[in-house]
Order: C-alpha cells, then sequence, then structure tokens
C-alpha cells in the first residue's frame, strides 16, 4: 500500500467515484423493451422528433440548456416579448435612473440565458410580447403587439425566416375563421410554428409522476410518426420563475423518449428555414 494513505480514505475516495459515476449515469438505466410494451409501441420503430419549449426565458431555463447540452440535442425556444424588454422594465419596475434594481437584474440574467441557448446551438423564435390570444384582439392592437413582439425580439431571433408560436395556437388552429393572425404575421416576416405533440405540462393535473412523458410517449406510438413536440420552460403569468416539474424533469424523461424517438434539430422538419 501506497506510504502516508489511509486505507480508510482510499476505500471511501473508490466509492465516491463510484457513487458519482451512478449519478451521471442513472438517467441512462432504462429498459427500452419495458418503456416499448408499457407505451404499446412498435418493437423496432424509431420517430424523428424535435424538442420546443414555450413561456421562457426563465431562470430554470438554464437547467433545460444543461439537460441539452450533456444529451447534445438541439432545440428551438420561444420567448414572451415582455420578458426581455429591460429598457420597458427598468423604465416601469425600477426607480428614476437605478440601474441595479432586481427586476432589471432578472431581465438581464434572461437575456444571457438566450444568448447561451444561440450560442449551444439552439433556435430562438417569438412567442408573441404578451401572452395572450391574439384572434381575441381588435386587429389593430393585435398588429401592434405582434410589432412589439418582433422589436424587442429581434436581437435574439436566429433564422430566416424568424419565427413565432402563437400563445395557446390562437390564431393557428382557427386560421381559416381568424386569417388576420396569420396575415399579420407574413406581414411582420414571421413564420409560424406549430406542433406535432403536446406534452400537456401546462396543466397541474399532469405536475406528478409520469403522466407528462406519458402523455408524449403515448401520442408518439400512437400515432407511429415524430415531429414538434410542445413543452414549457417558462410561465406566462411568471417573468423569471420557470415550469419547475418540466425543468427538473427533463433528465429523467430524455433516455425514455430515446427508446423510441431520434432527436433532430428543427432543419430536418423545416429545411427552408436558416440559421443566420
Amino acid at each position: 500500500m501506497q506510504k502516508g494513505v489511509n486505507p480508510d480514505m482510499k476505500w471511501n475516495l473508490s466509492g465516491l467515484l463510484v457513487g458519482l459515476f451512478a449519478v451521471n449515469t442513472a438517467y441512462a438505466a432504462v429498459d427500452c423493451a419495458q418503456v416499448r410494451a408499457r407505451y404499446q409501441c412498435m418493437a423496432s420503430e424509431y420517430y424523428p422528433l424535435h424538442l420546443s419549449f414555450d413561456d421562457g426565458p426563465a431562470l430554470q431555463t438554464s437547467d433545460v440548456l444543461n439537460v441539452l447540452k450533456r444529451e447534445k440535442i438541439s432545440a428551438t425556444f420561444f420567448v414572451i416579448g415582455e420578458k426581455i424588454d429591460c429598457e420597458k422594465i427598468q423604465q416601469t419596475q425600477c426607480t428614476q435612473g437605478e440601474t441595479n434594481c432586481q427586476a432589471l437584474k432578472e431581465c438581464h440574467d434572461r437575456e444571457q440565458i438566450m444568448q447561451r441557448a444561440a450560442r449551444e446551438g439552439h433556435t430562438i423564435g417569438s412567442h408573441g410580447y404578451y401572452h395572450v390570444r391574439h384572434s381575441e384582439l381588435d386587429p389593430n392592437t393585435m398588429r401592434q403587439y405582434v410589432k412589439m413582439a418582433m422589436d424587442v425580439s429581434e436581437p435574439f431571433l436566429n433564422t430566416n425566416p424568424p419565427l413565432f408560436r402563437l400563445p395557446y395556437g390562437d390564431g393557428w388552429f382557427n386560421r381559416d375563421k381568424q386569417p388576420q393572425v396569420l396575415n399579420a404575421l407574413r406581414d411582420y416576416g414571421f413564420q409560424h410554428l406549430a406542433w406535432e405533440m403536446s406534452s400537456f405540462d401546462w396543466d397541474e393535473k399532469n405536475q406528478a409522476g409520469d403522466k407528462i412523458i406519458s402523455n408524449v410517449m403515448e401520442q408518439m406510438c400512437s400515432r407511429r410518426k415524430g415531429g414538434t413536440v410542445l413543452f414549457h420552460d417558462g410561465m406566462d403569468k411568471s417573468m423569471h420563475q420557470g415550469r419547475v416539474f418540466t425543468t427538473q424533469h427533463l433528465a429523467e424523461w430524455i433516455p425514455i423518449m430515446r427508446c423510441v424517438a431520434d432527436f433532430k434539430p428543427l432543419s430536418h422538419f423545416e429545411p427552408e428555414i436558416r440559421k443566420r
């Protein structure tokens, strides 16, 4: 034995290393045969899947980025404009002349989170300036909000054409009866991006156990095809707090999805959309 090394210390160090390895690989220990059987998935089919996140940025968006970086997955983030409008936040929530109030600091933190997302290869789109049902607004106000979304989000938007996802899908699902919404998006240069599957993680009834991942797996396996799936990293009614159940459990869900999903960048589904 090496001189000066306590044998108990040596054993403890080995145990610690084993423990750390177990923590880092715990989420990968998934029995895919069992997963496929549970959700009635085909035995050997894999479906292309793209992750998207709405209602951010939030403090916990950093946790999502950490997971995506480790898993080598690119995603799309749709951001609410008022959350990154730091000039307006300073004017309305800070004492005149104050440059370091808490609301402004948090806004700058959210800006940095979006800058990090872009640096790490993720797509950034607009989720509107306010989280509202655009088809219920009078036409002038609706167009004003779309313009505000473009003005404040433009430094972060990183595709050509820039992307927009309507809150609640309102203006998209009802586009035949409310064509003015998509017309306004087009007039300001946006392309709308919807989703094929939803995790329904916004519903508090689903924020327990494995209901959210089950929603995704059941849709994917019953449809027998992939697409873009909707999650939420932020909360529309909170400027800085994220959708914590989703952000805390995403690392557990990805290995389950991998049993039937082949994660793809947005360009796989939307080849005409180019990164800037």
